[in-house]
């Protein structure tokens, strides 16, 4: 083989890996966060640590480039206002970029949800907790469970497969019973409208995966059980 078609399978050897490196750089899977702080990896401080969120994102990146969207989520994120920002097609802005919400949802590969706790948390407080008898509870879970599934309708409009709605723990608060109906409802709902329910109140089963016993928000180790099991189902639907 002489000089010149040495050089010439040289630069179309670098062509064909300089080709198959840029395509394997782009985004090839979509993950979007949806909800409040539980989705945001809260602690029992009110601080932030690694939440089920950071652990999935990691996982899925392991073979694929992510493009990670956490833009919809918010520490006082509660049911109605996340369905209204997908009736008004909220955009955000980053980088000159535009995330249209309903595009984003529609585009994304997989989907995780945390919301209602701050819907149980009001309610709860507007009605005087300690007078709270099951005729009130009741009423405050029929409300908010109504307001979830008119957010889940709405999204599911976009989106109808790889959708984790993840639930709260109920630990020892004084709210815990209304978490505990409102997990009931959401696993439920998610049953009928192939939506997979975490049940993050039986994974969590033991006082270490929490530093505070009056709280529902786990430490580290608690949100890498959660993400574990979100994972596990996750691939065994790919391979199905």
């Amino acid at each position: 083989m002489n000089r010149k078609k040495k050089l010439l399978v040289l630069l179309l050897l670098s062509l064909s890996v300089f080709f198959v490196y840029k395509l394997g750089g782009t985004k090839n899977i979509t993950y979007t966060v949806l909800g409040d702080s539980f989705s945001m990896g809260e602690n029992s401080y009110g601080g932030y640590t690694y939440g089920y969120e950071d652990y999935l994102r990691d996982y899925l990146g392991k073979n694929k480039r992510v493009e990670f969207i956490d833009l919809y989520t918010n520490k006082n994120e509660n049911i109605v206002n996340l369905h209204n920002k997908i009736l008004n097609n909220n955009t955000e802005v980053i980088k000159n970029k535009n995330y249209n919400i309903k595009k984003v949802i529609s585009e994304s590969d997989i989907i995780t949800i945390s919301v209602g706790l701050n819907d149980i948390i009001y309610e709860s407080y507007i009605n005087n907790n300690v007078l709270l008898n099951q005729y009130k509870e009741d009423k405050i879970v029929k409300y908010i469970y109504n307001n979830f599934k008119n957010l889940m309708k709405e999204i599911l409009k976009y989106k109808n497969n790889n959708i984790f709605v993840i639930g709260y723990p109920k630990r020892d608060i004084e709210y815990g019973r209304l978490i505990e109906k409102i997990n009931n409802k959401y696993k439920k709902y998610s049953k009928k409208n192939n939506i997979i329910f975490i049940e993050s109140d039986k994974l969590l089963d033991k006082n270490d995966y929490f530093d505070d016993k009056k709280s529902i928000f786990p430490n580290t180790n608690g949100y890498r059980v959660i993400a574990k099991k979100i994972i596990n189902i996750y691939k065994n639907k790919e391979k199905s």
